[in-house]
Formats: structure tokens, C-alpha cells, sequence
């Protein structure tokens, strides 16, 4: 096992994988992102380590062969800036056998070296380019090459994974991140846990291929939706339904079409949390603000909108985003839709949008992945150091 300094990493809309020993690809029906699909690349979009708060990962390498995976861990910067910042990230390397499952406490990976103690993961098998000839290259399948000795991804359609926050009643509320709190008010039973699926990434190109391309000291990998790029094109949007802070957690509408009479109360909704990342992310240099539209609709399709802003990945009340957006507000609903639009929608600046909803009620808490839209974004690349 290796272990990195803490630094800032490029994700500017692409990341890597890698491992040379994979398993065959499974068949590509569509070169965007699919959910419910293993992939080359896993994004886990929430690590919550505040306190006593814990958050564990498991990967799965579903292949006839093992490979190594690495595991990025992307930091929320915490303090008042709104118009860049540095999103510090730590790395550490682990075998992987065939069919089996690691799991990993990031409490006890990452210490204390996360400001703000969350921030979301990224899992990629990797491989160590050994030339043909000694002091030769590596080709890579989109172009590019790597050096003797530099370990680099690879097309591994074989890797998926899942998430678990255990929630022990604590919130870092009190910091600063990008000029509003860190982290949501501490709310909800305590002891609580919630889990999703990890987000896989799939390559179009042929397994064990490496993929990327040394640019001089740093490895740039692309997403997009033909084969010049090393992996399937990321979202145009991302959205969800959800449920209005505040709001009595029962079947309808009963007032409106399609008229469904409400049942017992199963609880109510105490916080309804956004959860995004923005996979433009820069290893070496100060990130700029991801810029979205926002629109929001109601069970009576009342529509509401918004602009909205963060840098590199934040956890955020969604009446922070929009104040009206409560059962008791203008919104005076119990539930509806949300769907966040980059801005610009394409071009380099554009962010690669991901995320999750959480939802906080009286009787437990749930976090699932936002659905994805199957519209790719312009092409993304993401930069991150390379290693030996």
C-alpha cells in the first residue's frame, strides 16, 4: 500500500482508472453514463466524517482477474470564499483479487486531513506501464502515452460499489464553506445509517487498455461520447423528486390530478439535502464556482427558480438553495421535483455535474444518487497527478 500527500487534484470533468489484470468488458449499449451498470470508474458522491460520524465504502472487482484500484479522496475546502479555492484530495492504492470485496472506514484513512471532514471518493483500477523495451512508452488506447514506470488506468468494466453513513448525531454546521455552513443542521434519530449504490463509469475502449496521457508530470483523461475518449460522457443535468421540509410524508395529491386520497401519516420531513459534486476539479490549480440553473416543480406543477453556485462539492439544505422551498412557503406542497442545469451547458468551463438527495425525517434518514439525464454534456477531462 502507498500513501500520498494531501493535494489539490484536476477532475476537470474526467477521471482515471486503471489496472492492467481485468476481467472481459461488459457489452456498451450507450456511450453516457447508465446507472445499474459496472463500470471503470466508481464515484461515491458523500464521505461524512465529522466527529463521530462514520462513513464506509465497498468496491467489488466482479472480474476473473484481480487488479489494483486507487482511491482519490476530494476534500471540501471550508472558508468564505465564493469565487475559487483550493479542494485539497489524499490517495492510497489497494490490491484487488478476483470477485472480491474491499471494504474501507474513510475515518481511518483520511485522519484528519479533510478541513471539513466530507467530501466524496473516487475508485479506478490502475496498472504500472512496463514497455516492451526498456526506457520506452506505454500507448494508450485514445492516443496517448505513459512513461516507464507510471502507473495509469485502464478499461475495467468490471467494478462496482456502495456507500454507508452512520449518522451519530453530529454535523459540521458550525464551519464556514463557501460562505454558508459546512454541513446541514444535526437533525433526525441518532443512531441512523443510509446507503446507496456507488456511481460506475464505464470505457468504451478495449479491455485492459490504458487509457489517458501524460502531460508532463500529470495524467489527463477524457469523457465523451465517441471512442477519442477514454471514458462514456458524463450528465447534461442531474435531478430528483423529493420530499419539502417540513411536510407531512403522505400519499396524493388529493386536490389536484391524478386526485390520490392521502393515507396515515408515515412521518415528517425534517431537512431535504442537496448533495453535489462537480467532476471539473483541478489538482493544481485554485477551482473556480460550478454554476447551474436550478428549476423546481410541485406536485400541482407549480414551477420555481433559482441560480446556484458551489466549488468542487458541498452538502446543502434545499431551502439554502431557494428559501421558498418548504411545505409551509410559497412552495406549499408536500412534495415535488428538482433539476439542476450546468451553466454554461457546454464548453471547458461547463461542470460535470453529480449528486445525491438526502432526506432527514422523524423516522430515518435515506440518501440516494441523483437520476442522471442520458443528454451527455460537451466533453470533459479530468487531470490528476501521475505516480511511480
Amino acid at each position: 500500500m502507498k500513501w500520498y500527500r494531501l493535494l489539490p487534484v484536476m477532475f476537470i470533468g474526467a477521471l482515471l482508472l486503471g489496472g492492467l489484470q481485468a476481467p472481459p468488458a461488459l457489452a456498451q449499449s450507450s456511450n453516457t453514463l447508465q446507472d445499474h451498470v459496472p463500470g471503470s470508474l466508481l464515484v461515491f458522491p458523500i464521505f461524512d466524517i465529522f466527529s463521530g460520524n462514520r462513513t464506509k465504502i465497498r468496491v467489488t472487482c466482479n472480474g476473473v482477474t484481480g487488479t489494483n484500484l486507487r482511491f482519490t479522496y476530494i476534500c471540501q475546502p471550508t472558508g468564505t470564499s465564493t469565487t475559487s479555492a483550493f479542494c485539497p484530495s489524499f490517495d492510497e492504492h489497494f490490491p484487488c483479487t478476483s470477485h472480491q470485496t474491499i471494504v474501507v472506514d474513510v475515518t481511518d484513512r483520511v485522519f484528519g486531513t479533510c478541513p471539513s471532514f466530507q467530501g466524496f471518493i473516487v475508485v479506478w483500477a490502475e496498472s504500472q506501464c512496463v514497455p516492451a523495451v526498456s526506457g520506452g512508452t506505454c500507448p494508450t488506447a485514445t492516443g496517448g502515452t505513459l512513461q516507464e514506470g507510471e502507473f495509469g488506468p485502464i478499461s475495467y468494466n468490471q467494478l462496482f460499489g456502495s456507500y454507508f453513513l452512520y449518522y451519530n448525531g453530529f454535523a459540521n454546521s458550525g464551519a464556514t464553506c463557501g460562505g454558508v455552513p459546512c454541513a446541514p443542521l444535526a437533525a433526525g434519530p441518532n443512531p441512523d445509517v443510509e446507503a446507496a449504490n456507488a456511481i460506475a463509469v464505464q470505457s468504451q475502449q478495449p479491455v485492459f487498455s490504458f487509457l489517458g496521457n501524460d502531460t508532463g508530470g500529470a495524467i489527463q483523461v477524457t469523457f465523451g461520447t465517441t471512442t477519442a475518449f477514454d471514458y462514456v460522457a458524463l450528465p447534461k443535468t442531474v435531478q430528483s423528486d423529493f420530499a419539502a421540509p417540513g411536510a407531512a410524508l403522505i400519499a396524493g395529491p388529493s386536490t389536484f390530478p391524478p386526485f390520490i386520497p392521502p393515507d396515515a401519516v408515515s412521518g415528517t420531513e425534517l431537512e431535504t439535502n442537496i448533495i453535489l459534486l462537480n467532476m471539473n476539479y483541478s489538482q493544481f490549480v485554485s477551482n473556480l464556482p460550478a454554476a447551474m440553473s436550478v428549476n423546481i416543480w410541485n406536485w400541482f406543477e407549480i414551477g420555481f427558480t433559482a441560480t446556484h453556485r458551489f466549488i468542487c462539492w458541498e452538502r446543502i439544505p434545499i431551502n439554502t438553495i431557494d428559501a421558498r422551498i418548504t411545505a409551509a412557503g410559497p412552495f406549499a406542497a408536500n412534495y415535488g421535483n428538482i433539476r439542476f442545469t450546468p451553466s454554461p451547458l457546454s464548453g471547458p468551463t461547463s461542470p460535470q455535474l453529480l449528486g445525491a438527495l438526502e432526506e432527514v425525517t422523524t423516522v430515518g434518514r435515506t440518501i440516494r444518487n441523483f437520476i442522471h439525464s442520458s443528454t451527455a454534456a460537451s466533453p470533459a477531462i479530468f487531470i490528476t497527478d501521475l505516480e511511480f
